[in-house]
């Protein structure tokens, strides 16, 4: 009986075309949350780590499938090593771009965005707080629930440099998140 009801509830969910609201003079609400946990062996140091982190956005449909607008952020990060804990908080805001693929039609659409973000973190450590520079680029589909809101699983590659210094990364990460698409009345 399960497996019949789960069937049904597919094909229902499935089989209705969805046209979602990716076109032009529509507005694109929401955002994406972010968990790592790390550890890693350095040079004989056991580091391990915790990130947690969610990134709103609001953006506007320029032309059919292609937006615009403000992404921000807010990270909290926790590293423990050598019986020390170091605690930071990092919060950003720049500019996306994003496209979408497909036909606004599909259920089951593929978008790509890339951002840069301007950020600042302060951590416990005693040190100044850095500025640092982020530039991201992210790819995957979007699966909607009906006309207006979906949710996402985004592949990530984000480049990072701080401004004071050196330090740069490179990291590949998923988010999941879920965006809603406001229409313009007509």
């Amino acid at each position: 009986m399960k497996t019949k009801t789960l069937l049904a509830l597919a094909v229902l969910l499935f089989a209705n075309a969805v046209n979602s609201q990716i076109t032009k003079n529509n507005w694109l609400v929401g955002g994406n949350g972010r968990f790592s946990s790390q550890i890693e062996d350095l040079n004989g140091i056991d580091v391990r780590g915790l990130t947690i982190g969610v990134s709103p956005i609001v953006g506007y449909f320029f032309i059919d499938k292609f937006a615009g607008g403000i992404r921000s952020s807010l990270d909290y990060n926790k590293i423990k090593f050598n019986g020390g804990t170091s605690k930071s908080t990092q919060i950003g805001i720049g500019p996306f771009l994003r496209y979408y693929f497909l036909n606004p039609s599909n259920r089951i659409n593929i978008l790509t965005e890339t951002s840069y973000q301007y950020q600042h973190l302060n951590s416990n450590n005693g040190s100044d707080p850095e500025k640092n520079n982020v530039f991201t680029f992210s790819a995957g589909p979007v699966i909607y629930f009906n006309t207006s809101v979906g949710i996402e699983f985004l592949l990530n590659y984000e480049i990072f440099n701080n401004k004071g210094s050196t330090t740069s990364a490179k990291t590949f990460y998923l988010n999941i998140g879920f965006q809603i698409h406001l229409e313009k009345d007509k």
